[in-house]
């Protein structure tokens, strides 16, 4: 389906000579090349929109996490849904996006929506389990048992005591 009515060519045109330029592009640029040929052609692009955005809210090249990551995610998983139910990939993009977004969820202690999103995951995991007929169900082994990124959930790490001879006594 095309929508060329709607996207100007010269964005058309911008955004593919962006994808298809040989220098190195930005994360940042490459969400918003595929943001405009996901309007134009979403069979192709949208999965890729989807990955592009889960990179973008976990870059790495600034040294942190992207301040609106978890609207990037959020925005991942809308794109990842509005990707044809028919589409054989669709499953795996959308488990991906709904797991960036759990992370980041779980991140910023939003725990619910976590757990929201680890159900539906879980639901996808089940869904492919009984279409391939494996009985290993995806979204089980995976999850954590206690979020890692929430800092009052982490373990203690008590040092070994070693037990040193006092001036007093004779060593041995």
């Amino acid at each position: 389906m095309n929508h060329w009515g709607k996207v100007d060519q010269d964005d058309i045109m911008r955004a593919r000579n962006i994808l298809l330029a040989s220098g190195r592009r930005t994360p940042r640029e490459e969400v918003d090349a595929y943001r405009v040929l996901a309007q134009v052609s979403p069979a192709s692009y949208l999965p890729r929109l989807a990955k592009a955005l889960q990179r973008l809210s976990h870059d790495s090249s600034a040294g942190k996490r992207h301040p609106a990551g978890l609207a990037l995610c959020e925005e991942a998983v809308a794109a990842a849904r509005s990707i044809d139910p028919a589409d054989p990939a669709r499953a795996d993009v959308l488990y991906g996006a709904l797991h960036s977004c759990q992370r980041e969820s779980y991140r910023l202690g939003r725990r619910a929506e976590g757990l929201a999103l680890r159900a539906e995951m879980l639901a996808i995991g089940r869904a492919q389990a009984e279409r391939s007929g494996n009985p290993a169900v995806r979204g089980l082994r995976d999850h954590p048992h206690r979020p890692i990124d929430l800092p009052h959930r982490r373990r203690r790490v008590r040092p070994r005591s070693r037990r040193f001879p006092r001036s007093d006594e004779p060593p041995g």
